[in-house]
C-alpha cells in the first residue's frame, strides 16, 4: 500500500509535531510514502527542509492548489468542478481560517492525483503515544500508531479510526443548566458524562489492558477488532478506494458580524455517509494523545480560565455551525429540531454566562439563528459539491 500522512493546518511554524509521526512510523518499521501538509496562510521553509529530509514531502497551499488545478485541467475536467472543489470559499486575505471540509478535500484530491493508496490524517494537537493510568498517575507512552491503522486495513477494513486520550472538549465542569446546553448543542448523549465530571474531571485514558502483553503495543497481542460508525478526522487512517462510494469532506461556516466562524463536523457527515454505504470501518484500538486545551497536564478551568472559555465557546459555535446540515442530512424535521434546540441552548447558554461570568456565551443565540438561516446555502453547496465529485470520479480517472 502507498501510505501518505497528511495534516492540515493554518501555518506550518515547526517541523516537531510531524516528526514526531514520521519518527514512530519509523520506530516501528512501517513505510510511509510521502507527508502531505495542507497550509493556508504560511509556510515555514526550513521546517519544510527539515521534514524532507526524512521523508518525501508535499506543502500543499489550499488557496492555490497548483498541482490539482493542472491535473485537473490535464484531465478535461470543467471549470465549474475545479472550481468547486479547489477554489477556497473564503478570502483568506481577510480570514485567518479556512472551512475544515475544504481542508481534507483538497488534501483528498492531492493523494489521489498522487496514486497514494491509503491516507492517515492526524492533527496538530494529536501524538503517536497514549495517556496510560499508572501507579503514579496519568503518564505518556509510546505506541505503534500507525501499526495500529495498518493492522486493520490489511484485514479488510477500509476506513480505521479510534477515540483520543487526554481532555474531553467538554470541560469539567458543574452548574444547573448543562442538559440544556448539550441539548441545544445537539450533544445529548454526552449529558451523563459531564455531569459526572467531578469524578473523572473528563480525563480519558487508555483503557486497562487494552494494549495487550507489551505496554508499547508491538504485536497487537488482544487488541480486538471493533466495527464503528463514527470517525475522528485527527486520528482517521482511510483506503482512497473507498470514495469511489463516498462524497468527499464537507463542512460549513458562517458569519456573525464581521466574525467567521467554521462548522465542526466534516469526519461527523462523512461518518454518516461510511455508514450509509456500509463501509467498513473499525476501531485501531489505540487512544492517541490528544492535547485538547494545548496546555496538558494543566486541569482545564471553564469557570475560571479564560483560554478554557475561549476553546468551549468555540467549540459550541462549531457544533451550532454543523447542526442544521446534521440534522437534514439525517432527515429529520428541521423546523421542529431548530425549535427544540433552540430553547434548549437559550437556557442553556444563560446558565454558561452565569457560570463562568462571562458575557461571550449569551451570543450562542446569535449564532445558533445566523446558522441555521444559512441551511439553505450550506445544502445547495453541498449539492454542488456532490456534483462536481461525480465529474470528478468519471474522469479522474483515480478509481
Amino acid at each position: 500500500m502507498k501510505i501518505a500522512l497528511a495534516m492540515i493546518t493554518k501555518t506550518l511554524d515547526t517541523d516537531e509535531h510531524l516528526c514526531k509521526f514520521i519518527d514512530n512510523a519509523a520506530k516501528y518499521g512501517h513505510n510511509l510514502d510521502c507527508a502531505i501538509v495542507a497550509y493556508s496562510h504560511r509556510l515555514d521553509h526550513s521546517a519544510a527542509e527539515n521534514i524532507s529530509k526524512k521523508i518525501p514531502f508535499i506543502s500543499l497551499n489550499v488557496t492555490a492548489p497548483d498541482f490539482c488545478t493542472e491535473e485537473f485541467r490535464r484531465r478535461d475536467i470543467s471549470e465549474k468542478t475545479t472550481k468547486t472543489l479547489l477554489h477556497c470559499p473564503v478570502d483568506t486575505k481577510t480570514q485567518e481560517i479556512v472551512p475544515y471540509g475544504y481542508n481534507r478535500t483538497v488534501v483528498l484530491l492531492e493523494a489521489l492525483l498522487r496514486g497514494v493508496e491509503v491516507l492517515i490524517f492526524v492533527d496538530s494537537d494529536v501524538f503517536p503515544s497514549v495517556l496510560m493510568n499508572t501507579p503514579n498517575g496519568p503518564q505518556t507512552e509510546e505506541v505503534d500508531f500507525f501499526g495500529a491503522h495498518i493492522k486493520h486495513l490489511n484485514a479488510g477494513f477500509q476506513v480505521t479510526t479510534c477515540e483520543y486520550s487526554g481532555y474531553n472538549i467538554l470541560p469539567p465542569a458543574v452548574f444547573d443548566g448543562m442538559q440544556n446546553l448539550l441539548g441545544g448543542l445537539n450533544k445529548a448523549d454526552m449529558t451523563e458524562y459531564w455531569q459526572s465530571s467531578k469524578d473523572h474531571n473528563c480525563l480519558i485514558t487508555q483503557p486497562a489492558g487494552s494494549l495487550g502483553q507489551r505496554s508499547k503495543c508491538s504485536d497487537f497481542e488482544g487488541v480486538r477488532s471493533e466495527l464503528c460508525t463514527k470517525i475522528l478526522g485527527g486520528n482517521v487512517a482511510i483506503k482512497l478506494s473507498a470514495f469511489s462510494q463516498l462524497p468527499p469532506f464537507f463542512s460549513t461556516y458562517y458569519t456573525v458580524g464581521k466574525e467567521l466562524f467554521l462548522g465542526r463536523g466534516e469526519d461527523t457527515i462523512l461518518s454518516a455517509a461510511i455508514a450509509e454505504k456500509g463501509i467498513r470501518c473499525a476501531k485501531t484500538g489505540i487512544y492517541p494523545m490528544h492535547d485538547t486545551y494545548k496546555n496538558y497536564p494543566a486541569r482545564p478551568d471553564l469557570r475560571c480560565d479564560p483560554a478554557t472559555q475561549e476553546r468551549f465557546f468555540y467549540a459550541c459555535t462549531g457544533w451550532i455551525g454543523r447542526n442544521p446540515f446534521l440534522s437534514h442530512i439525517e432527515s429529520a424535521d428541521s423546523q421542529s429540531v431548530r425549535t427544540q434546540q433552540r430553547e434548549m441552548l437559550v437556557q442553556g447558554s444563560r446558565a454558561l454566562a452565569r457560570y463562568t461570568s462571562n458575557p461571550r456565551f449569551l451570543c450562542l443565540e446569535e449564532n445558533f439563528d445566523i446558522s441555521w438561516d444559512n441551511l439553505e446555502r450550506y445544502i445547495y453547496e453541498y449539492e454542488n459539491i456532490l456534483e462536481a465529485w461525480e465529474e470528478f470520479r468519471k474522469k479522474g480517472g483515480v478509481f
